[in-house]
Parts: C-alpha cells; sequence; structure tokens
C-alpha cells in the first residue's frame, strides 16, 4: 500500500488508513527499532511510515524531518534504561542492600530493552544527534544523590572503601550490562557461551551485582581521591539538594 499516497477530504490516505488513528508515540516505538537495527544513514523515513502507518507527511508534521525523529528515538531509549525512583526504593538507608537494589533496577533494565541498549551504542559510535538536546540518563539527579549517599554511610560504617562516588557505579553498571547485547553472537562464537540463554542471564545478572558490591568492600588502598572518574560541577540546584538530603540525618 501507497503510505505516502495523497491525503483525501476525510484524513486518510490512499490505502485508507487515516493519520489520526496512528499515535506519535508508535512512530517513536517503530523509529527506535529500525534505527537501532539499521543505523541513522541506513533508515529510510518512507520505511518508518510504512511500517507504522503514518504518512511520511504527517511524520513530518510531528518531528520535522529524520533527524528530529532520531532525537526523539534516541531520548526515548535513554528513558528506558533509566528505572523509575520506586524500582530502586532509594528510602533505603542501609548500604549493601541499598546499593543491590540500585545495581539489580537499572540492570533489569539494559537486559529488558536491547533495542534501547543498540541505540545508545550506536549513537556513541557513530553520533548523529546532539546530546545536549537529550535529557541525560541520570537527568534525575534524587537517583545519584541518593547512591551517594549510601556510599558516605557505607564507607563511614567500615563496610565500604572510600574513593568510589556514584559515577563510578554508574560505569561498572552499564559497562557490564551492555555486554549481552553488544557482545552476545561474538562471545559465543570463541567461548561457546550463550549470554541470551535465561541461565546465564541470571548468572550475568549476579555477576554484575556481585561485582559492584566486591568492588565496593575490597581491601584496595585508598587512592587518594573521592571518585575514580572526574565529574562535571554540580549545578547550584543540585548542590542545594544533596545538602538538603543529608541535612536530614542531622
Amino acid at each position: 500500500m501507497n503510505i505516502d499516497g495523497p491525503i483525501n477530504s476525510t484524513g486518510e490516505d490512499a490505502s485508507g488508513i487515516a493519520d489520526d488513528a496512528v499515535t506519535p508515540e508508535h512512530v517513536i516505538e517503530v523509529a527506535l527499532g529500525m534505527f537501532s537495527q539499521n543505523g541513522f544513514n541506513e533508515t529510510r523515513l518512507e520505511q518508518i511510515a510504512k511500517n507504522s502507518g503514518m504518512s511520511k507527511r504527517m511524520i513530518h508534521y510531528h518531528f520535522g524531518d529524520k533527524l528530529g525523529l532520531y532525537h526523539r528515538a534516541l531520548a526515548e531509549a535513554i528513558h528506558r534504561l533509566h528505572p523509575e525512583a520506586e524500582e530502586m526504593e532509594l528510602d533505603s538507608t542501609v548500604p549493601v542492600a541499598g546499593v543491590r537494589k540500585v545495581v539489580d533496577a537499572i540492570h533489569r533494565r539494559y537486559l529488558a530493552h536491547p533495542e534501547a541498549v543498540q541505540l545508545f551504542v550506536q549513537e556513541n559510535l557513530h553520533p548523529h544527534a546532539d546530546f545536549s538536546e537529550i535529557p541525560p540518563m541520570n537527568n534525575d539527579a534524587s537517583i545519584t544523590l541518593h547512591l551517594d549517599k549510601l556510599l558516605m554511610l557505607g564507607q563511614d560504617a567500615g563496610a565500604f572503601r572510600p574513593g568510589i562516588a556514584a559515577e563510578d557505579i554508574f560505569t561498572l553498571i552499564s559497562a557490564l550490562s551492555c555486554y549481552p547485547t553488544t557482545h552476545s553472537p561474538g562471545f559465543d562464537h570463541s567461548f561457546g557461551v550463550d549470554l541470551s540463554s535465561e541461565e546465564n542471564r541470571e548468572g550475568l545478572h549476579s555477576m554484575v551485582v556481585d561485582t559492584v558490591l566486591a568492588f565496593l568492600t575490597s581491601n584496595i588502598p585508598h587512592s587518594g581521591r573521592d571518585s575514580y572518574l572526574t565529574a562535571q560541577p554540580l549545578s547550584d540546584s543540585t548542590s542545594s539538594s544533596a545538602q538538603g538530603i543529608y541535612a536530614d540525618e542531622d
């Protein structure tokens, strides 16, 4: 059928499909899958229109152009990899249990949305978007602040070693959690281990959690730094929020 055919007076294209029956959210869903599989350059707007059921004309109306739609798909991918606050039980004040819950929630998101991982990795390798126009994965400051709070509580109690910040933990989680999506076929070919099997998915899940906790509790001399990584300076509003959550403990 010709999705890009002329629009008649009822708002339908030549195939009889009404554009208003297809939501922009559905188009983003289709585009995310196609961009993640084929990349930006090889994905055609005509094919997105055909697969989604929305005419190319209306896609331009909602998203401007292919790059505009790509930005929306990438933003949706990042959103899918970001757990909701309730998934991480941000009210926890027990360091080990609290960190375990955060790691668990983030890793489950990565496993549940391989299409989002693939698109995010592709964009980092072959950039087309402007990340400054897309909310970051840690745009909810309360999550980062909560993890930093758990790390501080664990360090004060002697359970965690010093010199580790939330950004270090996010680096470990994302690196290990991306692996099943980015390396599964090659890993199976090289080592005969199918990372996509249910048994190995559960094993990798345990490995990610145990790796983070071992990293926090290992007997390694303090580097003298507050973090392995250097984060950008916190904004005034974020700094105020951080002071607020720690002030509650006084």
